[in-house]
């Protein structure tokens, strides 16, 4: 993985520059409402493409993820190639490395490579790039739990494999989970008890 990692380092060291897109990915769906940690075990939350105009075909020769978490109470476990994926070739290749390997709890580092030997991607609207799984700490504190891209320098990268050069996509996206005080929820439970109540009375 550091090999590959280093590859596209090499590339953008070779034909410097940016090439021209407007592209952003999102973590769909970007919020989960109060009361959603309460299920139990894995969720998960796909990062999508979103082309604006003008488009054009970027190319999309390969790319590195680093996923993240703002802090404890949100659990990263693993990441999968999702459904309706960016690469369409069936040589393309997707590659994981969760906690387990990196032995950092709050990161999961993603390497997609498009077929060797075909045509780079053209990104459309609605692709994914990513499925990410993650569970919630039941006793976590109420509060909000971000998982996001690391936009450091040598960390998060797209790569045309047209022009060599860095795909200019906005990563700011930040899926929010929600734990609410405890207060809140039995706000939500009075309001279901209630709504129960007026349903037997009509």
């Amino acid at each position: 993985m550091k090999r590959f990692v280093l590859g596209l380092t090499c590339v953008l060291l070779i034909a410097p520059g940016v090439a021209s897109a407007a592209l952003s990915v999102d973590f769909l769906p970007r919020t989960n409402l109060p009361g959603s940690p309460g299920v139990p075990g894995e969720q998960f939350v796909d990062l999508v493409f979103n082309e604006t105009a003008p488009t054009t075909n970027e190319g999309l020769f390969a790319y590195d993820l680093y996923i993240v978490r703002d802090k404890p109470g949100i659990n990263l476990i693993r990441a999968e190639k999702p459904d309706n994926w960016v690469f369409t070739a069936p040589g393309a290749g997707f590659s994981q490395a969760g906690p387990e390997f990196t032995h950092l709890p709050d990161l999961i580092v993603v390497n997609a490579l498009g077929d060797l030997l075909g045509a780079n991607q053209d990104i459309v609207s609605g692709t994914k790039a990513v499925r990410v799984f993650y569970t919630m700490d039941p006793n976590a504190p109420a509060g909000a739990y971000h998982i996001m891209l690391d936009q450091s320098p040598g960390t998060t990268l797209f790569v045309s494999g047209d022009t060599g050069e860095a795909i200019p996509v906005d990563i700011s996206s930040v899926f929010t989970v929600i734990v609410p005080e405890p207060a809140s929820l039995s706000l939500l439970g009075v309001s279901g008890l209630l709504l129960l109540r007026c349903r037997r009375g009509v």
